[in-house]
């Protein structure tokens, strides 16, 4: 496992990273570490593992299973909310 990481991108996504981070008040590198953490944190993001898993496994969850989860996740956001 590594301690950490050095990503390269092309000179337009450079300019285009550089271009929202000045918008957001931030730097480019704390900018790409928010998109990575929200990217990393997002719902579409564990969906798409899954998929991976199952295509991987052939194995998958029941209907009801997956709907309590997304149940107790919508919960857990609203309740959340102020």
């Amino acid at each position: 496992m590594a301690d950490g990481a050095d990503i390269h991108i092309d000179a337009e996504r450079a300019e285009r990273l550089k271009a929202a981070a000045e918008v957001a008040g931030l730097s480019p590198e704390a900018y790409a570490l928010q998109a990575l953490d929200r990217a990393m944190d997002d719902d579409w993001a564990e969906a798409l593992a899954s998929l991976e898993e199952f295509d991987r496994t052939g194995q998958s969850v029941p209907a009801e299973e997956a709907l309590e989860t997304f149940r107790r996740k919508v919960e857990q956001r609203r309740a959340q909310r102020p």
